[in-house]
């Protein structure tokens, strides 16, 4: 191979004469001699000089905005004209970024919602605006008259807490009322019973088991069950006992009422309460109850009979 014009020169520079010495200008040209750096070693000398100036300026501009201390991130890919990173992943690397900052900023408002619904009080949960608004609290229970057969008031709450178990039942809260394992001692009317029978239905569910002595005992309840598990018995029985009650005390009156609501999130589970409520009315109205009117009120139906029967 041919030596360049640089090598050449180099080569004659080193050598010596044998038994002779170096001349004071050559000393002079050694002192002042510059090694030769290939075209493409010096680029990349310059390239990363510039990376290094983009890196550290790209670290004190997030310092600036995240307010806290520089940080080093090893898989950024430099930018700009003279880097050898296509443009497809430029793209793909700002997109990453976008992301991952998008994420953080999500988990941070997660965070701030989640010290929020720490800092209400769980009583509060049921409350409405209007009680929130005007400071409304509620410390005891809706005051009613049914109460659990004697002989389950007398039982220990250990005894409680077996049932419970047995039937995989988790509660919390103050003063729980106590799990009653049939309908007859939840002290329905004969009417009722007869017509759970006729349903097919002989022994209450773990949720109607802990859920309807709660509710009429008057208490505020939370219930989660799988589907088909009866929670829809758990809240309809107890609302036609309430009805009943006040309409035997007290009859209600042309524009008077409802005494009770029941809103549900879907039309066919609306169709399908009311037909329940609808069944066993007509059997306590066939054993010589007071009338218990049931109103529907959906979307597709006509509103002039879904008022004239509320105002009945």
């Amino acid at each position: 191979m041919e030596e360049s014009e640089p090598e050449r020169k180099r080569a004659r520079t080193d050598e010596v004469p044998a038994g002779g010495s170096r001349s004071e200008a050559e000393d002079e040209d050694d002192e002042d001699y510059v090694p030769y750096v290939p075209l493409r070693q010096r680029r990349q000398l310059l390239l990363q000089k510039l990376l290094q100036r983009r890196r550290k300026g790209a670290a004190e501009e997030e310092q600036q905005d995240s307010g806290s201390e520089p940080r080093g991130d090893e898989d950024d890919i430099p930018l700009g004209p003279q880097s050898n990173v296509s443009l497809l992943d430029q793209h793909q690397h700002l997109k990453e970024k976008a992301e991952a900052r998008k994420e953080s900023a999500k988990e941070k408002q997660l965070k701030e919602e989640e010290k929020i619904l720490e800092s209400v009080a769980e009583g509060r949960a049921l409350m409405s605006v209007k009680e929130m608004a005007k400071g409304i609290t509620y410390d005891d229970p809706i005051k009613t008259s049914w109460t659990p057969p004697r002989y389950v008031l007398s039982m220990s709450e250990e005894r409680h807490e077996r049932v419970r178990k047995k039937y995989h039942i988790l509660v919390e809260g103050d003063g729980i009322p106590p799990p009653i394992k049939s309908f007859k001692e939840m002290k329905f009317p004969a009417a009722i019973l007869r017509g759970l029978k006729k349903k097919g239905i002989h022994h209450p569910t773990p949720i109607q088991i802990q859920g309807i002595p709660t509710i009429l005992s008057g208490r505020d309840m939370i219930g989660i069950a799988f589907t088909g598990s009866g929670k829809t018995l758990v809240f309809t029985l107890p609302v036609i006992m309430f009805c009943l009650e006040q309409e035997k005390r007290l009859p209600f009156s042309k524009r008077e009422g409802p005494y009770g609501l029941i809103i549900c999130p879907s039309r066919e589970l609306a169709r399908q309460t009311h037909g329940i409520l609808e069944y066993y009315c007509r059997l306590l109205q066939e054993d010589s109850s007071p009338l218990l009117r049931c109103a529907l009120c959906i979307g597709g139906m006509s509103v002039k009979e879904q008022m004239e029967t509320i105002r009945q």
